[in-house]
């Protein structure tokens, strides 16, 4: 396995209307941006309707960073608006939509003492911020489908103020409606980086080490609370950037050590596969590789950036129904633009590609 570079994060881009039959030139003055430092509204529209070929029209947001390591900019593409945009949150990373649509959270601050997550309404656009300290190292949202409840969850983000290849700690977690009340979530392990969890819960993958993946088997009490003593880690194999299926196949992948694919799995490992991600570089890129992979809110599409490095660019895959391989993609970011990093995608529930919905988790995968 090749050893992994560390990711570091970021965005640029201002909000841009491509309905609005503006010139370049006309369409920057009137954001308010100097003539030139303007997202040409073709590049926008383009982005735009790839993305809605690639999902059968329906809605879908993605956010993503984008720029320098210190100018971690949060972007946001709505179908819906036609709108690619920068948060008016400030800086941040690793962005995060929860499965409802409505929330973006993110960690913000680069020191210990100075970390921070910020959740950003998308229709309200308030922000609530939680106390700055060392543990608000964002690691996963999931919705509770029982009770509708959303939660984040967060661990110490090390002496670093980061939570790269470190003995990070323990995992807790808190409401969006009352993010000063925590409680804590488990505890048997080390580092938890790419924590994402199947819809019912009762299944998450995380790194507990560098380049390592595990799986969790959660049981809750009875007061709906991680039960660690009845709860199972297992060690599932190297790689990185893991993600769970979003619905309740536990399906999983972990990014390959080449970044070129991904090893799938079915529930309980069954089934092993290799689905190659590279599909959307060109002929001149393929020397490059891609990285960052992460399940959307619908089993069907996955994000990333590719190729990996100074140009890299957000890209949606729609995976086929058993999910064996990626049967197409599209560019979510704009062709021109300063590099891109972490991401995630959401699909309105349902579907116009003649598949089955399953309610709030998207579009099934077939077994």
């Amino acid at each position: 396995m090749n050893k992994r570079e560390k990711p570091t994060m970021t965005p640029s881009l201002k909000c841009l209307n491509i309905a609005a039959p503006l010139s370049v030139l006309a369409l920057g003055l009137w954001l308010g941006l100097a003539p030139g430092s303007g997202l040409a509204a073709a590049e926008a529209n383009d982005s735009v309707q790839q993305v809605l070929k690639l999902t059968g029209g329906r809605r879908t947001k993605v956010v993503w960073n984008q720029g320098g390591e210190n100018s971690q900019k949060v972007m946001f593409l709505d179908t819906k608006d036609g709108n690619i945009q920068e948060l008016p949150i400030g800086m941040g990373s690793a962005p995060l939509l929860t499965q409802d649509g409505r929330w973006v959270v993110v960690s913000a601050g680069k020191a210990p003492n100075d970390r921070k997550v910020i959740i950003y309404d998308i229709e309200s656009k308030k922000t609530i911020e939680t106390p700055a300290g060392p543990g608000n190292n964002l690691l996963a949202v999931w919705q509770d489908p029982k009770t509708k409840r959303v939660w984040v969850y967060v661990n110490d983000c090390g002496d670093k103020g980061e939570a790269w290849n470190v003995p990070a700690g323990k995992i807790y977690r808190f409401s969006v409606d009352k993010p000063a009340e925590r409680e804590l979530f488990w505890e048997r392990t080390s580092s938890h980086i790419y924590l994402m969890f199947s819809a019912d819960g009762t299944r998450a993958c995380f790194e507990p080490s560098w380049s390592n993946i595990g799986q969790l088997s959660v049981v809750y009490d009875a007061q709906g609370k991680c039960d660690q003593d009845k709860s199972v880690f297992k060690p599932v194999g190297g790689g990185c950037f893991p993600s769970m299926s979003p619905d309740n196949s536990y399906r999983m992948f972990r990014l390959e050590g080449d970044h070129r694919a991904i090893s799938m799995t079915d529930a309980d490992a069954a089934n092993p596969r290799k689905v190659d991600v590279t599909g959307m570089l060109t002929p001149a890129q393929k020397a490059n590789n891609t990285w960052l992979t992460r399940w959307s809110t619908d089993p069907r599409y996955i994000t990333l950036v590719a190729p990996a490095g100074p140009n890299a660019q957000i890209w949606m895959g729609r995976l086929d129904e058993k999910a064996n391989k990626i049967e197409a993609w599209a560019r979510v970011s704009a062709e021109k633009g300063a590099q891109c990093w972490q991401s995630q995608a959401w699909i309105e529930p349902g579907s116009s590609l003649g598949i089955t919905p399953s309610g709030s988790h998207g579009t099934p995968l077939k077994k």
